[in-house]
């Protein structure tokens, strides 16, 4: 495994809602952390009136691959732009589609192997249903990979999240792996998102042994098991050691991708990069216990 992060590492400042460094500057910032590899994500750029929603952004994702090759820095996957389908709001939906193919896209362009994509949960008028929800992913994931594979990019879909008080779609390793084997095609992997799976109480080992070779990606994030905290490893409660034992015990061999904004995004201007570096030496201490 190689240790990686996503850019959304470093976005914000002191809880602000804007995004408050620009992608080049999180690329830089990583890289100064000691960061090789890199996580692009598009989800964040493609908000409000961010790059990926103006006319140029194919522009713009050129000159995020020129920078990340200036300093020998590769992107290994990127995470596509995601919105909920049960409230998109009337209209938008074809909108937000239109951002996920421009990811798809992106991730091409910027060399990423794997792009990170979102299942959907899909209601019946009463409440979760699961067969709506087969359906309409299977629909998706194969619109997804007609362009995916024109563009040299596989996609990785995501575990999402469970809860008493919200059922979805793909939250459970049973419903990725019957999704997969619909779909049957290798252009498809599974990205396992720990800090997904810590809130809906799953025992992430076992879960892992399951997905076993479908693993192409992770989402590495800890949390305290109520809310998607997004904070780095040994700061919640999940139980790191036993994971770092499955990951090796399975032969994964992706990347070890950090998901972590909410370790930075309260931080002040000029304390991310200290914190940053602090990401890069727990990581590699990580991957130490993976060997």
């Amino acid at each position: 495994m190689r240790l990686s992060t996503s850019t959304c590492i470093h976005e914000k400042i002191l809880w602000g809602e804007e995004v408050y460094y620009t992608c080049e500057e999180s690329i830089t910032a990583c890289v100064k952390a000691g960061y090789e590899i890199l996580d692009m994500n598009f989800a964040t750029y493609s908000r409000g009136s961010l790059p990926m929603t103006q006319p140029d952004w194919t522009d713009w994702v050129k000159r995020q691959k020129e920078l990340a090759d200036s300093h020998d820095v590769k992107f290994s996957q990127a995470h596509a732009h995601f919105y909920d389908w049960r409230r998109v709001p009337e209209g938008e939906k074809d909108w937000n589609e239109e951002l996920i193919t421009r990811s798809i896209i992106g991730a091409g362009l910027v060399g990423a192997q794997w792009l990170v994509i979102h299942p959907g949960s899909v209601d019946d008028g009463i409440w979760y249903s699961h067969r709506k929800s087969l359906r309409e992913n299977i629909e998706a994931f194969q619109r997804y990979a007609d362009l995916a594979a024109k563009h040299d990019v596989n996609i990785a879909i995501e575990n999402m999240i469970e809860s008493r008080e919200s059922r979805s779609y793909a939250s459970s390793t049973e419903e990725l792996l019957e999704l997969l084997d619909i779909l049957d095609d290798p252009i498809f992997g599974i990205c396992w998102d720990f800090g997904h799976a810590h809130i809906a109480g799953i025992d992430q080992c076992e879960a892992l042994r399951a997905i076993g070779q479908h693993l192409k990606a992770l989402h590495v994030a800890d949390n305290r098991g109520e809310k998607d905290d997004h904070i780095a490893p040994y700061f919640g409660t999940i139980v790191w050691e036993p994971i770092l034992r499955t990951l090796k015990e399975i032969e994964y061999t992706g990347d070890f991708t950090y998901e972590i904004h909410n370790f930075t995004n309260g931080l002040p201007n000029g304390m991310h990069d200290q914190a940053i570096r602090f990401t890069y030496e727990l990581g590699m201490f990580m991957l130490d216990l993976a060997k």
